[in-house]
């Protein structure tokens, strides 16, 4: 350990990668939030439609889509391990009150810890670039403790780069010795894993608007490799079980009556258009087997 070196209080950052992108979502639960988030890349993991948000309460009672399926929830976003696999998404540094905040708002979730030598600037994705040849001008905290903690491994081999106390199992964390500030940087992942959507679990739409509504505040390459790169749009024989049948959609368009918490009906009504261009792009089968809500039923909203 480096001599002579005090760790600094705690500092916490919170890796988003679903609706956490989007400042205004993330200002609903954290108001006082107003650090900006910064873009980032981690890898080894695979951004998945897995993370079953239960509306409860007898609510939603008689919702259904189009086809008069009844409709128990959503499928929000959730992440799992995969090596070779990439996951964009935003740093958001948090006090420990906000983070109980978000804790709160995951209650589905379970928090679990990010190893630094995982994470990398959405400029930096490619590995093979000498480290020492990168830009250090404005280059955010974490990225640079990051790049230290990537240089002081030992342990060319590690791969799985998430761990938490709560005996994640497929989980490691390395040493961290010459850090100088003590970082933790925490991701939410659904807990027992997850299931894929489908018609009970639909992919609501107006959840879809708030995450590209973040996204494409970075950039519209940020928000297209947010839709290249997340799993589950579709039946998905890695993310549904085998003996499950192949649904006819699993995605259901709730703009004009939003299920979303947090969505912003104004916002996805002007934008709809640019936005169904992006995703019939990038996901034409599930963009075109899209279900209509039924809108009679007087349902309130799903909390997430």
């Amino acid at each position: 350990m480096m001599s002579g070196v005090k760790k600094a209080i705690t500092r916490h950052y919170i890796f988003g990668y679903g609706s956490l992108v989007c400042s205004k979502s993330r200002k609903i639960t954290a108001p006082a939030l107003t650090k900006p988030a910064h873009p980032v890349i981690v890898r080894h993991l695979r951004r998945t439609w897995t993370a079953r948000v239960p509306h409860g309460d007898d609510r939603l009672d008689n919702a259904k889509d189009e086809l008069g399926h009844e409709i128990h929830g959503q499928t929000a976003m959730g992440i799992e391990i995969a090596e070779d696999h990439n996951c964009t998404g935003v740093l958001l540094e948090v006090d420990p009150q906000e983070l109980a905040m978000f804790d709160e708002r995951e209650k589905g979730y379970d928090r679990v810890e990010i190893d630094l030598h995982h994470i990398f600037g959405v400029d930096d994705d490619d590995q093979n670039l000498d480290e020492g040849s990168r830009d250090r001008k404005n280059q955010h905290h974490v990225l640079e403790q990051a790049q230290q903690r990537r240089k002081s491994m030992q342990d060319s081999n590690a791969k799985d780069g998430i761990t938490n106390t709560k005996n994640y199992e497929d989980a490691i964390v390395g040493e961290q010795e010459e850090v100088l500030d003590d970082l933790k940087v925490w991701a939410y992942i659904p807990k027992d894993g997850g299931a894929g959507a489908d018609h009970n679990y639909p992919i609501m739409q107006s959840y879809v608007d708030i995450i590209l509504r973040g996204c494409l505040s970075i950039s519209k390459d940020f928000a297209l490799k947010f839709l290249e790169s997340t799993h589950g749009w579709w039946h998905d024989e890695t993310i549904h079980s085998p003996e499950s049948k192949v649904p006819e959609y699993v995605w259901v368009d709730d703009r004009h009556a939003p299920y979303y918490s947090r969505a912003d009906e104004e916002w996805s009504s002007e934008m709809k258009h640019m936005l169904d261009d992006l995703l019939k792009d990038i996901h034409p089968e599930p963009f075109h087997k899209r279900k209509s809500l039924d809108t009679n039923p007087k349902a309130e909203r799903i909390e997430k």
